[in-house]
């Protein structure tokens, strides 16, 4: 393994690593109060309306058009995770 993948490795570990703390946190909330799990789901669906259009005005068009997808891809990849962890979480 090249000095540059064990660095992707590690990039990509503490990626998973803070996913893994901030459910836990995200978890721990839901579990405050009953309707705790639910004001986080409403809150991740406003999360994912008010970031379905993004642009990178810095960048070319096609370029922002790509990256936009990559950051709604990996927001949408996130909040599944952590809804995943909230109790009675839907599949």
């Amino acid at each position: 393994m090249t000095e540059a993948e064990l660095e992707n490795v590690r990039l990509k570990l503490k990626f998973e690593a803070l996913l893994v703390l901030i459910g836990g946190i995200y978890s721990g909330l839901a579990n405050s109060s009953p309707t705790a799990a639910q004001a986080i789901r409403d809150r991740f669906g406003r999360l994912r309306q008010d970031h379905s259009k993004i642009a990178l005005p810095s960048y070319s068009p096609e370029y922002s058009d790509m990256l936009a997808g990559e950051y709604q891809e990996a927001l949408e990849g996130f909040l599944k995770v952590i809804e995943s962890m909230l109790p009675d979480a839907q599949p």
